[in-house]
């Protein structure tokens, strides 16, 4: 089935705990930087990757990197036109051209975010074509229903979806200090009274940590039993993921700001991490991350994937326990009134986050994404 027409949708995403709340960043050492992700953010966009064929079926597909305007550009300048008249089902084809007709100014980044976005769109083209989930075309499920952990600030949430494991976005890192460090073991021993004995926390360190201060903060931590540490270092840091592995006591997970194939293998061999997390918005939809898998299987390594939505989900069902043994669950909406941009999206209930067998990815375009004003949820 031929491609005849590919179209991108922009909109702004809403600030949220996401962006509001003191949380560590690579920009926190920058005191006019450190209160707000949004200070340094500027503004983000949502993109949405819409796919058309011969007969009218459309797929979509997300954007990642909160950059879309700018891979709006791409997809005007250059993208379009490896696109149209070729067969939508060429998936790995169309990925390899995408890719190498990129390279000259980037492997990675916004070019990455938008080749995501559009194999995202084609997957689901074939999942509507053949009328069958994804999940299916991927060789079915390997499990019934997927069993989430929650990223959220809001107590509440743990009662509402029926978690009770938590990822945390500690608040504090390097710059903060001696108070940095008693802060965040305050946030720690808060979610650990919440959540009992049972249930697990790990830790999103957002790429602002270091190994001697991972080191200390760890050892401070070892009574509240951290399943993991993530993105304790720069993404590019490999030694540094080497030598935070040797002086912790739990786990070291990576893969959310890494793009290509080469960076994952050398997280995975040379950074010697845990758990490889890509996200599938900017790590190459699900053709990039069926490559990034095998590589995590070849190592032993487990793959839980970054963010949340429809193809996150289907991809990771897809895997089976054994590989991904839960997903993540990130409340988008927690703190304010943003829509997400299309019409499905699956959420946990009794602990359980169970997928429809409905064609694709199950959704469509909500149209209240794109009226005017409208923010949607900032996922990126």
């Amino acid at each position: 089935m031929k491609i005849v027409s590919v179209d991108m949708r922009v909109t702004p995403m809403s600030g949220s705990w996401l962006t509001e709340k003191v949380i560590a960043n690579p920009m926190s050492p920058f005191p006019e930087y450190a209160e707000r992700r949004s200070s340094w953010y500027g503004t983000m966009t949502s993109g949405l990757v819409s796919i058309t064929v011969e007969d009218g079926t459309v797929g979509h597909g997300f954007v990642g990197g909160g950059r879309a305007n700018a891979g709006a550009t791409l997809i005007d300048d250059q993208f379009r036109s490896l696109l149209v008249g070729k067969d939508c089902f060429s998936t790995e084809a169309l990925f390899d051209h995408l890719t190498r007709a990129s390279a000259f100014y980037g492997h990675g980044g916004i070019p990455m975010a938008v080749i995501s976005g559009i194999d995202i769109a084609l997957w689901d083209l074939k999942g509507k074509l053949l009328e069958r989930p994804v999940y299916d075309l991927l060789g079915g499920k390997g499990t019934p229903h997927l069993s989430p952990y929650l990223t959220s600030w809001n107590p509440h949430a743990i009662e509402e979806f029926g978690i009770h494991d938590v990822k945390i976005a500690v608040p504090y890192g390097p710059a903060h200090g001696e108070a940095g460090m008693r802060a965040n073991e305050a946030v720690v021993a808060e979610a650990r009274e919440l959540i009992g004995d049972d249930g697990f926390i790990a830790l999103d360190c957002y790429m602002a940590w270091s190994a001697p201060y991972a080191r200390e903060m760890m050892r401070r931590l070892e009574s509240y039993q951290i399943a993991w540490i993530e993105e304790p270092v720069m993404p590019e840091d490999i030694e540094g993921y080497r030598r935070v592995g040797e002086v912790v006591n739990c786990r070291v997970s990576g893969g959310e700001h890494s793009f290509t194939l080469p960076q994952f293998e050398r997280l995975i061999t040379e950074g010697r991490i845990d758990l490889v997390q890509p996200d599938i918005y900017r790590a190459g939809g699900i053709t990039g991350l069926r490559r990034i898998a095998s590589l995590a299987r070849a190592h032993n390594v487990d793959l839980i994937c970054h963010g949340v939505g429809s193809p996150t989900y289907h991809f990771l069902i897809s895997n089976g326990p054994v590989l991904s043994p839960r997903c993540e669950y990130l409340d988008i909406y927690d703190g304010g009134s943003a829509i997400w941009v299309l019409s499905d999206d699956p959420r946990p209930a009794d602990g359980q986050l169970v997928l429809s067998d409905a064609p694709g990815f199950g959704y469509d375009i909500n149209p209240d994404a794109f009226l005017d004003g409208a923010t949607v949820a900032p996922i990126w």
